[in-house]
């Protein structure tokens, strides 16, 4: 076996399930439902597991004809081959995807393209497929679980399709998969190896393991090695790290995809940069930071992208495809005085997208000094400068030709700058899967008892449809999850050091250990991005005497204010009919249903 010599088992499951996304949660409940114990493992803490599939929009893609939407993928995977096979059983899932909606998500969906009403929290789009250019893409559409987006809606649902499982799928959080487990001589994957609390565990499994681990957003090393980039900032989870990546070619899987990763951005394909470990924000629609007196320049002090330009996950037009711009170390956004007055104006009406904008911004009282602090050259940053109040002053951008209403001249004076970093959504890469996605070997064939399902080795050849990665998720996760748990189970092992069951899921659930005083009542929802909000609310003589929110798992940056701001304005107003916090809408509704709950107790 290719784990450490002389182990002892500590546990056994039919069937291992490693990441907790949409795929590993599908995967985990379809092996459930026909007849196997599950051990579902995630390395990231109760609140944070969910993988990309609870950052993203929740646009899952469909297709109304298979015809077409073959057609459609054909174009955007070429000049690239693929699976004839695993791309006809994924497109199939696309077809099929309302019927998937009804019969296993338990809710008839929201399709996009006969549904979208005006008003609905959707945005208004003059295309729902990415490439309406490509023969075919009339029959793309979106199916979500109702008409909202970004907000975890998708995720909740298979989150709950999991917990209703309890009594047989086990979830382990906070717990990192390091290796699989190979017999030696058969070559059939039997197991893993889990990091949980600083301590190995080997687990057994009778039937299989289902990789579902994402792809490697999280590791630097390894976008030095397959993307050619320095380090990109995370848009989704942090808990990407390409541990399936290492587990899969441990045991002889063959690669794909590994070069191709999708982007967002206020620009571009750029966010403003953080720090390590911290997830990058995405701002759509941000109007001041690319239209105005403002343009982003690369490591030489010069303009490298059409600011205003319209992406397709990141990937602007060049030269007769569609790119990411190159991933600069040393990217910034720089504006004049009259420029930065405008996030001014914004701040003051709560509007502004960015919290930490302000502290983030250098400034300087030329060109020269500013380039000085941003380590660029100098002569390049005033020759960009003038150059850009040329195009500006004429009305023509004849490098990238940037909208000329987009476009003023920076004033002579004092400059300011925010260092911008590179970003991605995802990476497609990983084991490459067939059709009832088993894992192949360098030689095209299955490796016994290892499925995957997701973005670890996605679909996605080359140009990316939006929606494209969830609904993969949803298809390879219950091919994953079927195939799995009726493999043959291999011989019976002994347990020599088992480990008690555990949920750590079920458990971060409870409410029964919160402390209640005196006119005190808890309440919680699931209606945040993040999930589960909890709230103990102090209520007397028909007045709101304190909000507190004890538990909640939502985004970092304005998700995390509002939750910090609304107990104050929901006390002071005595309501919770309150203004939601600018870029916060889903946080604030969910803690004022959560309130609503509490008050409704007390009366």
């Amino acid at each position: 076996m290719n784990a450490e010599k002389n182990f002892k088992w500590n546990g056994n499951y039919d069937v291992i399930v490693l990441g907790f996304g949409g795929a590993g949660g599908t995967a985990a409940r379809f092996a459930s439902d026909n007849g196997a114990n599950v051990l579902l493992v995630d390395a990231a803490p109760y609140g944070h597991e969910g993988g990309n599939t609870r950052y993203s929009a929740q646009h899952v893609a469909m297709a109304h004809d298979k015809e077409k939407i073959t057609e459609y993928y054909r174009e955007l995977a070429e000049p690239y081959d693929f699976s004839d096979k695993t791309m006809n059983t994924y497109l199939n899932g696309f077809v099929d995807m309302p019927d998937y909606f009804e019969k296993y998500l338990d809710t008839e969906p929201f399709i996009w393209s006969k549904d979208y009403q005006p008003g609905d929290h959707l945005a208004n789009k003059s295309h729902l497929c990415e490439y309406p250019e490509f023969n075919g893409s009339d029959t793309f559409d979106f199916a979500l679980v109702h008409n909202r987006d970004f907000d975890a809606g998708l995720w909740k649902v298979i989150r709950k399709n999991v917990l209703d499982r309890k009594d047989n799928i086990d979830v382990w959080l906070n717990s990192r998969a390091l290796k699989l487990i190979q017999n030696e001589d058969t070559k059939q994957v039997i197991g893993a190896v889990v990091d949980r609390n600083h301590k190995k565990y080997y687990i057994h499994a009778d039937r299989g393991v289902v990789l579902a681990t994402g792809g490697f957003e999280n590791n630097a090393q390894m976008q030095q090695d397959y993307l050619h980039v320095t380090k990109l900032t995370p848009l989704g989870t942090l808990y990407n790290r390409g541990d399936g990546i290492n587990m899969a070619q441990e045991v002889g899987a063959k690669m794909w995809h590994m070069s191709n990763y999708e982007s967002l951005g206020i620009v571009p394909s750029y966010v403003i940069a953080e720090e390590d470990n911290q997830r990058g924000r995405q701002i759509s629609g941000w109007k001041n930071v690319k239209s105005g007196s403002i343009f982003a320049v690369a490591d030489d002090g010069t303009r490298f992208m059409k600011e205003d330009a319209k992406f397709r996950h990141g990937h602007i037009y060049d030269h007769g495809d569609y790119l990411l711009p190159h991933a600069f170390d040393n990217a910034w956004l720089v504006f004049d005085q009259k420029q930065y007055q405008k996030f001014v104006e914004e701040k003051k009406q709560g509007k502004l997208k960015y919290v930490n904008f302000f502290e983030k911004v250098i400034s300087a009282d030329n060109a020269e000094e500013l380039a000085e602090k941003m380590h660029i050259p100098a002569n390049n940053l005033l020759n960009t400068i003038s150059e850009f109040n040329e195009f500006a002053k004429k009305g023509k951008d004849i490098k990238f030709d940037r909208a000329a209403d987009s476009m003023m001249p920076l004033d002579h004076g004092k400059l300011y700058a925010i260092k911008l970093s590179p970003a991605v959504l995802n990476t497609q890469g990983g084991p490459e899967h067939d059709e009832k996605a088993r894992i192949l070997n360098v030689e095209s064939k299955p490796i016994s008892h290892l499925y995957s399902a997701g973005e670890l080795g996605g679909m996605c050849v080359n140009r990316y449809q939006g929606g494209g990665n969830l609904a993969e998720c949803l298809i390879f996760g219950k091919i994953a999850g079927e195939n799995v748990s009726q493999e043959d189970p291999t011989d019976p092992v002994e347990i020599d050091n088992p480990i008690p069951k555990i949920n750590d899921l079920a458990d971060g659930e409870r409410m029964d250990n919160i402390e209640v005083g005196p006119d005190q009542y808890i309440a919680s929802t699931e209606a945040g991005i993040g999930g589960k909000i909890v709230v103990r609310v102090t209520y007397k003589d028909r007045t709101i005497k304190k909000v507190e929110v004890l538990e909640n798992h939502e985004t970092e940056g304005i998700g995390a204010v509002a939750v910090k701001e609304l107990p104050q304005k929901i006390v002071q107003a005595n309501s919770t009919n309150i203004d939601a916090v600018s870029g916060a809408s889903t946080t604030t509704r969910a803690v004022e249903e959560a309130v609503n709950k509490a008050i409704k107790k007390a009366k």
